[in-house]
């Protein structure tokens, strides 16, 4: 209780006497400190480079504009603007080029033409008005009254008046990622226009504020985020957003979770330095967000701060001649923190949770052998029928893998009919099938045992029961990680199957079947793996859709080896990393 009257008193503060602009994340007692920490950095020093490079090329690209290509979302367009916004502004207050402040001008007019935001998806309202806000504030003293009108009339017609037009209030409870993004553009909206439109402002901020403290809940107990790596950037970017406008007139006591959470995303990327993409995630390399960086610098934990710095090195200096876009790059780098000396993480770490998590590797070198698996729900928000499913890396790379999210706009995808899509079935994940069944989508969280060790070896289990409630009795999958070996033994045991068990696992590597055995090769190594039944063979078959409308998965297959009901069924599945 003491922690939400905190946060109040933080707002109250902000509507009620707001300090000048530029005011939002980046005052002017914040300058040189900057440049002191980019001419010392090099690391600050490469990633401010990267930012006006960016907002060079950014003097090029067309303004942001009003399409909805799918038919529903503006989104693409608000992220446009936003990384437009803060990087040519930023550029304008590192440098004092003309050029990049009529950039920023020029897209900050393109948005406010707009007739609206697109309130019926109101994430894309939350996004315009990030971009719109930061920009209004960073760009004010140089803005002509007209402009600062301008930009204050469409912040409140376009933002603050828009909610409640459209019947999408469902997220202004902590539902989801939605109720962070809209909240922590609403409320940057809100502050912007403080000084114009006091009382408004003063209500959002209050609402805002109350339901940003509540969605702390999708991180507890431990630091994990339902929706996956992928969504924890998107959703907790806004949390510190949100956060960090708050922190601006009184200091900010942050519970241990947001310390456990920097954890979690340290162990949920692989040595591959792909995350474990669970749920609706896409594929490709580990993101690196000002989330991370801002929440690094304020738990002041060493292993954070070495971890984003790690991070962002590797990103930027691989992709030198083409690095990522990210829209909120001069943020990270706002917050980016110190080098710190981070003694060795545990190789080992579980995560509970709505999606419980276990990961295992053995060491922290790009060729290590990694583990990551879940227990959890399909009925989490983008949740998946992946209860039990795994993703594991050796040498260098992904040997199995979550095929990821399908297109949003399939019919009935956030819907009735989410669970007739094949990336969303456990038809397509590392897991088990009963029967030719589907998980229940209903089924509550699935626990996993933390993580257990004795010398080399890690162990946990996960109760499936409850995702294949009416296929068995009971249904348990123990993992056994030897890191030493560099083996890992799935045992799983059934009581009561309704029908023959299928284990199976995605891959791209090449596949050679020999009955029981299943040899594995990729880029010179191999994985062979043992089914301990000598009776049972392996099978491989193309990971493909059963409609041309969902996403093909080319190079993808399916190895799987199927046990017949019994009353007590084990089946037990080696693998050795070679």
């Amino acid at each position: 209780m003491r922690s939400l009257v905190v946060f109040l008193l933080v707002v109250g503060s902000l509507s009620a006497a707001p300090v000048p602009h530029p005011r939002i994340f980046f005052p002017p007692d914040a300058l040189v400190p900057l440049q002191q920490r980019i001419a010392s950095d090099p690391l600050a020093k490469q990633l401010h480079a990267t930012a006006i490079r960016q907002a060079e090329a950014c003097l090029t690209e067309r303004n942001v504009r009003y399409e909805i290509p799918d038919g529903k979302r503006l989104l693409a367009e608000s992220r446009r603007a936003i990384k437009c916004v803060l990087l040519t502004a930023y550029a304008w207050r590192m440098t004092g080029e003309a050029r990049h402040f009529e950039r920023c001008v020029s897209e900050l007019d393109a948005a406010c033409a707009l007739k609206d935001w697109n309130p019926s998806h109101f994430l894309d309202v939350a996004e315009m008005a990030t971009a719109v806000a930061i920009g209004y504030d960073w760009l004010y003293p140089k803005l002509s009254p007209e402009q600062r009108q301008r930009y204050a009339t469409v912040l409140v017609s376009h933002a603050l008046n828009a909610i409640g037009k459209r019947n999408d209030g469902w997220w202004r409870g902590p539902t989801n990622n939605w109720s962070q993004v809209c909240s922590g553009g609403l409320m940057l909206a809100a502050d912007a226009v403080s000084d114009v439109e006091s009382d408004l402002s003063k209500n959002i901020l209050a609402h805002c504020s109350q339901l940003i403290r509540k969605c702390e809940r999708f991180y507890q107990p431990e630091g994990s985020y339902p929706e996956g790596p992928g969504y924890w950037h998107y959703g907790t970017t806004y949390q510190v957003l949100a956060m960090a406008l708050m922190e601006r007139d009184e200091s900010i006591k942050l519970a241990p979770v947001w310390k456990m959470t920097s954890h979690y995303l340290l162990h949920a990327t692989g040595p591959s330095g792909m995350p474990f993409n669970y749920a609706d995630a896409g594929t490709g390399q580990a993101e690196c967000s000002p989330a991370q960086t801002w929440l690094a610098s304020r738990t002041h934990d060493p292993l954070a701060c070495t971890a984003v710095r790690e991070l962002l090195a590797r990103r930027y200096a691989a992709t030198e001649k083409h690095p990522p876009h990210d829209r909120f790059l001069p943020l990270t780098l706002l917050w980016l923190p110190a080098a710190a000396a981070a003694p060795p993480a545990a190789l080992h770490a579980s995560f509970q949770g709505e999606q419980a998590l276990a990961f295992m590797r053995s060491g922290w070198t790009a060729d290590a052998l990694w583990l990551g698996i879940k227990g959890g729900s399909p009925a989490a928000s983008h949740g998946h029928m992946d209860c039990g499913s795994f993703v594991l890396d050796w040498a260098g790379t992904r040997w199995f893998h979550d095929l990821g999210s399908d297109n949003y706009n399939l019919p009935g995808y956030f819907g009735n009919k989410r669970f007739a899509y094949f990336r969303l079935q456990n038809l397509s994940h590392n897991t088990l099938v009963i029967g030719g069944k589907l998980q229940n989508p209903k089924a509550k969280p699935c626990p996993l045992t933390p993580v257990q060790t004795q010398g080399d070896t890690a162990v946990t289990t996960i109760d499936l029961t409850g995702a294949y409630q009416g296929q068995c009795r009971q249904a348990t999958r123990k993992v056994t990680f030897d890191a030493k070996a560099r083996q890992v033994t799935f045992s799983d045991h059934l009581l009561a199957p309704a029908g023959p068990v299928c284990w199976q696992a995605v891959t791209d590597a090449k596949v050679t079947l020999a009955g029981a055995v299943a040899t594995l090769e990729k880029d010179g190594h191999r994985i062979i793996l043992t089914c301990t039944d000598p009776a049972l063979a392996w099978k491989a078959s193309e990971a493909t859709p059963p409609t041309p409308a969902e996403k093909s998965n080319p190079n993808k297959q399916i190895l799987s080896i199927e046990a017949p009901a019994a009353a007590d069924l084990t089946l037990s599945i080696r693998m050795r990393a070679e």
